[in-house]
């Protein structure tokens, strides 16, 4: 029996090989909406983006605490689970974090800023959340492909089912956090980076130590 067989299927979220996959992926992912960020468009199609984008989360102005969690993930949801796709989920990953960074730019410019601060919206550590529910939705599609190839599919279906169970606990987290942000204050949703950054170094220094 393999070492991945041998060891249980979740624990086997938090192996190394995992993380690396995903802190590469959430490194493309970064560098994917800076590319849209920076990417030089006409002013009618910022506007055009804008305004789409403004009449699109319109019902946020008006909604309860209960009803903005609700209709931010539910929105965000069926896009991690498409991008869990193999294949095509890459595809849908790459056009949606890029159409994100031109709609950064689009809503910075409509506020009479620069477009470079668009970057502004990865300050918020809800945002990093949500991008990396979808890092793991990429690299669960790229593991059932490498799986398929090594003839062990059924184990990484297994695990697969896990990170799809994860990635909905995320995107569910980060969906609180983005309603804090906006019905309670920007500081503290600042301030929201001090569990985050905890949570994600007891999970990397869980994984190094297992490997050890």
């Amino acid at each position: 029996m393999s070492e991945p067989e041998q060891r249980g299927v979740a624990s086997e979220l938090l192996s190394r090989s995992r993380l690396t996959l995903f802190f590469v992926v959430l490194l493309v992912e970064f560098a994917i909406f800076f590319a849209g960020l920076l990417t030089p468009i006409s002013v009618s199609t910022q506007q055009t983006l804008a305004n789409q984008t403004n009449t699109q989360f319109a019902p946020i102005n008006s909604s309860t605490p209960v009803q903005l969690v609700v209709f931010i993930f539910s929105h965000n949801l069926p896009i991690a689970l498409a991008e869990m796709i193999p294949v095509l989920g890459a595809l849908l990953f790459v056009f949606s974090v890029y159409s994100t960074g031109l709609v950064a730019q689009a809503l910075a410019v409509s506020q009479g800023l620069p477009a470079q601060w668009g970057a502004l919206i990865i300050a918020f550590p809800y945002t990093s959340v949500e991008l990396s529910a979808y890092a793991v939705a990429v690299g669960a599609g790229g593991m059932l492909v490498v799986a398929w190839r090594r003839k062990r599919l059924r184990r990484e279906v297994e695990v697969f089912v896990l990170e799809s169970l994860l990635i909905t606990a995320i995107l569910l987290v980060a969906a609180a956090m983005e309603m804090t942000t906006i019905r309670v204050s920007l500081l503290f949703g600042f301030a929201l980076w001090l569990p985050t950054g905890l949570v994600l170094a007891t999970i990397v220094m869980k994984s190094w130590r297992r490997k050890a």
